[in-house]
């Protein structure tokens, strides 16, 4: 194998390696938080019900026009293929802004 093809394969598995270690990261930072805030939703939803007699009906659409109008809390983000995407925008945008630094050649 030529040596440019071993550097250029050990980037991809260093880039990588430092995706899956990323999202691992913030997996484990983000997720219990979530998933404790989605059980003190459902535990206030339940409260909410009971407490106005609300069908599960009436409390679905009631739902539906408030997720419409803040679509990005959609659901739970910081679950490992969420948090693997975020890793991704993270490097592709310092990719990004770098390349625009650079002089073309000539």
């Amino acid at each position: 194998m030529k040596r440019q093809n071993v550097r250029t394969l050990s980037l991809i598995i260093c880039t990588f390696t430092y995706l899956l270690v990323g999202a691992a990261v913030f997996d484990a930072l983000e997720s219990d938080y979530e998933v404790r805030e989605e059980e003190q939703l459902k535990a206030e939803e339940t409260r909410l019900k009971g407490k106005y007699n609300i069908t599960q009906e009436d409390y679905q659409q009631l739902e539906l026009i408030i997720m419409q109008s803040e679509p990005h809390r959609a659901g739970v983000q910081w679950k490992f293929a969420g948090s693997f995407y975020f890793a991704i925008t993270v490097i592709t945008t310092i990719g990004w802004r770098s390349s625009k630094n650079v002089t073309p050649m000539r």
